[in-house]
């Protein structure tokens, strides 16, 4: 009976490899083995203020983010997210969906906000 419990940890190791390997990140929850995101994928949050912040070299122009107070498992974290596209009509107190989503130009800006949902139209 153990070879078969050794087998079948095996096989699941294997899967495990899988599916990190072709998932994204925010879907491998690493403190448990369940395979379920580790938070949600969109996040509802109210913008707190519209900034915006040069890129790291060698790319120029302004990129246009902004602060958004959202509710991670029961705690409410202040997050940057950056906003695509030419142009927006954000302001202050709207309500946003916000996805986690590296930028490499902008460093500590780990979110996205999600163009066509709540007050985010194009």
């Amino acid at each position: 009976s153990s070879g078969i419990n050794a087998e079948y940890g095996d096989l699941k190791v294997e899967k495990r490899l899988d599916f990190e390997a072709e998932c994204p990140r925010w879907m491998v929850n690493r403190k448990g083995r369940e395979w379920r995101p580790a938070k949600p994928r969109f996040i509802e949050g109210v913008i707190l203020e519209l900034t915006t912040r040069k890129p790291k070299k060698p790319n120029s122009g302004n990129r246009k983010i902004c602060l958004v107070q959202v509710r991670l498992n029961g705690v409410q974290k202040v997050v940057r997210a950056r906003i695509p596209g030419e142009n927006n009509t954000l302001q202050q107190h709207h309500r946003v969906l916000v996805q986690w989503c590296r930028n490499r130009n902008l460093p500590t800006v780990k979110y996205v906000v999600v163009r066509g949902e709540l007050d985010a139209q194009y």
